[in-house]
């Protein structure tokens, strides 16, 4: 062995091979150099075996374990982790013709000698892997740009970041992001989209942070608040937060609770979460929801505010008697509260005349000189909105000026608006309602908002639609009844709110029916062979373009039922029949390439291209190196082969009932089924119903479809605006009482 200082400060390079004792921050093993010797260590670490590392520190001799390595600090070696430098190589957008087989070949071929045989040598590389000798070169161009930072992205690469994702990384966090990332991985999370505290705390595991390491049990937390908000959930209460975070830890400590406790106190007084007592209950949350909230609240309280725009009484009856002549009772309450107050609410199911009661206060207020403005939460509604009252409209997005980093539109610069409709807003969550209200002026504008509250809640946090309802706290018509026009389909529709599911209607003269129920397919893949064949043989038959005129819903993205497995199949089935074509295969886990012809979605605002989130497109052409050219409703989109935009862009065959709120199809094949009954109540089976413009088809299994329209959901999304309206209502009442005193 040679001979070694021990006063000096040494780095000592290898895997980590044995563990005798691992602490959070003393552990004590045997590490394996690259020369083969074996070198006893202890100290400050956390040691896991299998790791390659570099052992920061000293040169001892213990008296009863001898000669060993005596540890200040460690460092996780990027050398010896060859699964990152093979995932790079295999996924790199610019790296071309080297798949896994061919990266695990020149990494298993060259080992640590990989860089300087790239470097000096790219024949050897060309000839092992059996590349062009041009790929090689180009390979050694592109290692040689990113020089500086090739090992952290070949070392951030083996924990499963895409090449953007670490490019990203490495661009916002700079070159020290490992130091960064060793001191707290959670970091991940608000740096990089898509990495929640799940996919980081594995991470974190491999990077050998401790369970009970607090940015672990800060972002734990964080998690938990933020998993409630996904569920549409403003607040959580206290213990409960704590109890969600000690079953997500796992720190194998008695004390587990109490440190979970500290950090959540912690994080309270630093003001990242609030913390409030109400109705004798600590309710925790993110402090913008509940200002967001409590400001909403204050706004509506202003609602019942005189209409500034209908100063006689007269003149605005004769206007109603005579644009409204043609209205019912309920109808009429509603253009009256409409155009007297400053906010007012109207709530009406399928058929109840709720698009025309809108489209004749419309006219009212454009009869009157003033401008009105429509609006919807996503592009679908806001088109459906122009279809059924003639007028254009706008998306709630674009009309408060977003760019994808803030919106325009604020107190400063208020809407330009006397009166503003806003409908489908059951799908407006707290952020969005409360940019939109900063961004009005009820001075100058109105404010009507409508929407189904029937249907179900938006996908963001909050309730605000049946939260209004309930207190009561703006002026609110409910529209109950169907109107004559209805027809079958909308009839049966307000049935499924009775919990009743309709038979197959007659046949029309076409031979097309309004709806259809088949329930027999007690096995999903019976009922999703059913559903091929619909598309195979029966739907064009009908009369529907099986691309344009016909949507699948169904509740969940999982199993055979699911919007993953039908789009698949659904792809295959539709490139097949109608063009010949045949998707290729694909490795397990992986997506099929988007062919030309399919029907796709964007899942998410896309201010680059022009493109929302729930636009439908077509793919009009694949072009030669990959790129896709969508149609967005006339709108052609170009996306590069690699991009991250694709990310956003899924198969649109199948689609989720949540996702196609305010949309609108002539045909709706709306799939219920046992498989998926976790997930019935009749607002789902409504909802999905609903989207039908012309014939909705039910398709699944009797108990299934029967236990789904019986199923009422009890409405628990834990809110502040009902808290905050209901104690704002009482303090007027106190008001009152002492004013009365008086």
């Amino acid at each position: 062995m040679p001979k070694r200082n021990e006063s000096n400060p040494a780095r000592l390079r290898g895997r980590i091979e044995r563990v005798y004792y691992a602490g959070p921050k003393f552990s004590a093993g045997r590490l394996l150099t690259p020369t083969g010797e074996e070198v006893q260590f202890a100290g400050n670490l956390f040691a896991r075996e299998n790791q390659p590392v570099v052992l920061l520190g000293s040169w001892s001799t213990h008296p009863k374990y001898g000669r060993q390595f005596k540890v200040d600090g460690m460092e996780h070696d990027l050398e010896l982790d060859p699964e990152g430098l093979i995932h790079y190589l295999a996924n790199h957008p610019e790296i071309k013709g080297i798949g896994p087989v061919k990266a695990r070949l020149i990494v298993e071929s060259f080992g640590d000698a990989f860089e300087e045989t790239l470097l000096n040598d790219p024949e050897r590389i060309a000839l092992k892997a059996r590349l062009p000798l041009d790929a090689a070169r180009r390979l050694r161009d592109e290692w040689l740009k990113n020089r500086s930072v090739n090992t952290v992205m070949a070392w951030l690469s083996a924990f499963g970041l895409t090449h953007h994702q670490v490019t990203t990384l490495v661009e916002r966090l700079g070159g020290n992001c490992l130091d960064i990332l060793k001191e707290d991985p959670y970091i991940l999370i608000r740096e990089i989209r898509g990495f929640g505290f799940k996919k980081v705390d594995k991470i974190a595991r491999k990077l050998g942070t401790p369970k009970d390491h607090t940015p672990r049990i800060r972002a734990g937390l964080n998690f938990c608040v933020r998993e409630a908000l996904d569920n549409g959930h403003c607040w959580i209460e206290y213990e409960d937060l704590v109890d969600q975070a000690n079953l997500l830890l796992v720190m194998d400590a008695l004390d587990s609770r109490v440190r979970i406790e500290s950090a959540l106190d912690a994080l309270i007084e630093e003001q990242t979460l609030s913390c409030d007592s109400h109705g004798g209950r600590f309710v925790v949350a993110l402090p913008e929801i509940v200002r967001m909230e409590r400001e909403l609240a204050s706004l509506f309280g202003q609602a019942e505010t005189p209409n500034p725009h209908f100063h006689s009484v007269k003149k605005l009856d004769a206007l109603i008697r005579r644009c409204a002549a043609t209205l019912n009772e309920k109808q009429l309450d509603a253009v009256r509260s409409a155009l007297n107050h400053s906010i007012s609410l109207i709530s009406g199911g399928a058929g109840s005349g709720k698009s025309y009661t809108i489209s004749v206060i419309n006219t009212i207020c454009e009869e009157s000189d003033l401008e009105v403005v429509l609006a919807a939460p996503t592009g679908k509604a806001a088109k459906r909105l122009e279809e059924v009252s003639g007028r254009s409209g706008t998306t709630i997005h674009r009309l408060l000026g977003y760019d994808g980093k803030g919106f325009s539109r604020s107190k400063e610069n208020p809407i330009d608006a006397d009166v503003l409709v806003v409908d489908e807003f059951s799908m407006v969550d707290v952020p969005l309602a409360w940019h939109l209200f900063e961004a009005v002026d009820l001075s100058r504008t109105t404010v009507l908002l409508v929407g189904d509250h029937n249907q179900l809640p938006p996908v963001g946090p909050g309730n605000i639609l049946r939260d209004l309802i309930q207190t009561r706290a703006i002026p609110t018509v409910i529209l109950d009844k169907v109107v004559r026009q209805a027809g079958v389909l909308k009839e049966n529709c307000t049935a499924v709110l009775k919990g009743e599911v309709c038979k197959t209607s007659e046949a029309s003269v076409a031979g097309c029916r309004d709806w259809y129920l088949v329930d027999q397919f007690t096995d999903p893949m019976a009922a999703r062979s059913f559903l091929l064949e619909l598309f195979q043989e029966r739907l064009d038959a009908l009369g529907f373009d099986i691309i344009k005129d016909v949507q699948v819903l169904t509740p969940t993205h999982k199993g055979p039922l699911g919007t993953k497995e039908l789009n698949e199949e659904l792809q295959r089935l539709i490139q097949r029949k109608l063009w010949n074509t045949e998707v290729p295969p694909v490795a397990m886990g992986r997506r099929a390439p988007f062919l030309k012809h399919d029907k796709v979605i964007q899942t998410r605002n896309n201010y680059d291209l022009n493109v929302m989130n729930g636009a439908i497109g077509y793919v009009v052409d694949v072009l030669a190196n990959g790129t896709l050219v969508i149609d967005f409703d006339g709108m052609p989109v170009e996306m590069e082969k690699g991009s991250p935009d694709l990310q956003d862009l899924q198969l649109a065959y199948a689609l989720t009932i949540h996702k196609t709120q305010g949309s609108e199809f002539p045909c709706a094949v709306v799939v219920v089924h046992k498989a998926h009954s976790f997930m019935h109540h009749r607002n789902l089976l409504y909802t999905g119903v609903t989207r039908a413009r012309r014939t909705a088809i039910v398709l699944g299994d009797h108990w299934g479809i029967q236990n789904c329209a019986k199923r009422c959901q009890v409405d628990d999304r834990r809110t502040f605006l009902p808290l905050f309206l209901d104690a704002a209502q009482h303090a007027e009442a106190d008001f009152a009482r002492v004013a009365e005193a008086e």
